[in-house]
This record gives C-alpha cells, structure tokens and sequence, in this order.
C-alpha cells in the first residue's frame, strides 16, 4: 500500500479494538492517537490535530460519538468523520439519519478485520468520494426488520414489559403484541415448543447490536 503521513485519532472505549486499530493503521503508515471517551477526544483534537477521526458511538458515561462528531462538524469542519461502531445501522443505536452531521461515514467493526477494507473507507471519507454507509448495505444484520420493528426490538432487548414498551411508544399493548410477533416473524423465529419467541428475539438483536443501554 502506498505510504501516507495522515493523522487518525482513534475515538473508542475498548481498549483492545482501539490498541488493534492503532496497530492496523501504524502499519500502513497513519499516524494515530487515540481517546478512550469524550473528554480525552477534545483535547486530542486540539493537541494533536487530526486528519479524520474514527468514533465509536457508544463511549459509555458521559458524551457519545454523536455528540463528539457534532463537535467536530461545528467547531472543526476539515477533520473528517468515520463511525466506527459494533451497531449494524443507525435505527439499532436508537437513532435517526438527522442525528449525524452530514458527510460522516458508517463502518461496521466486524468488517474492518481486512486492512485493506478499513483503509479503504478512510480514503473515500477523506477523499470525499461515495460515501462509506455499511449502516444502509442490504446484507447488514437486521435489515429485514422496520425501523418500528427495531425500536420495539431494542426496547425489548433493554428488558422492558410490553406495556413499558406501549408506554414509551404511546400506544396500546395489544400493538405492541402485534408489533413483537411480525418481528419474530420477520426474523424467521418460527413457532415452536422448545424456543421462545421473545427470548429468541433478544438473543438475535444482542449478538448483532450488542446490549442496548436502557433508557430511563
């Protein structure tokens, strides 16, 4: 791969991802920092002065990736944007498209194993080329479901009753049952007497999106 002397700051809360993306990066000649929150994000930013940073979204207490990325939009326009994140797409985060800041890349960790792949997608969002959106390929965990689907799912997967999940989505429990079973349908969870639907549902969401932090 060719050399290159541009900057990466390495936004993720996981200290093994983050030392592996260091390491990735550094071998093909990226110069990297890292942060382990928002707060060390913000004074790498101005210390260290980077040419694009990758975020995870979920950085654990405290600020997110979302609002680091608008930080960046706002405060400092030329440093490029690239999620790198564990969710499959926005809607399994329990966000919208309007949330992020335009021009941002989505890039999936479980796909980023390929060197060539992460480099790649860091060229094109430097490169302003197509945009890196792995949140909106066809084959992305989830994709089948809607996004009222995955909210539900979401909300399910955070251990809610189907009437805390009617409440939260001001609607009736028996939407809710309905809603639940053309999810379990739509993920192929078939009747049975050994599986349970709602315990099979949850199970499916945590191994594509991990465990959801319950909102209060």
């Amino acid at each position: 791969m060719p050399g290159r002397s541009r900057r990466v700051l390495i936004v993720e809360d996981e200290q093994l991802v983050s030392a592996l993306l260091e390491q990735t990066l550094e071998s093909v000649n990226f110069v990297t920092s890292r942060a382990n929150n928002a707060v060390e994000a913000k004074r790498q930013i101005e210390a260290f002065d980077p040419d694009i940073a990758l975020l995870d979204i979920d950085l654990g207490p405290g600020a997110n990736g979302i609002d680091i990325a608008h930080i960046l939009a706002k405060k400092h326009p030329d440093i490029a944007i690239l999620f790198l994140t564990k969710f499959p797409d926005l809607r399994s985060a329990g966000l919208k498209m309007e949330d992020l800041p335009a021009g941002c890349g989505f890039l999936r960790k479980e796909l980023v194993g390929n060197t060539e792949y992460l480099v790649n997608a860091i060229d094109n969002v430097l490169g302003e080329r197509p945009q890196v959106r792995d949140d909106l390929r066809p084959d992305r965990p989830l994709s089948a479901l809607t996004k009222n689907q995955i909210e539900a799912l979401r909300l399910l997967a955070s251990g809610f009753t189907n009437a805390e999940i009617a409440r939260r989505r001001d609607t009736s429990v028996s939407s809710v049952e309905q809603l639940l079973n053309t999810t379990f349908k739509n993920l192929g969870i078939q009747p049975s007497d050994e599986i349970n639907p709602r315990i099979e549902a949850v199970r499916i969401f945590i191994q594509a999106a991990g465990i959801p932090n319950r909102e209060h």
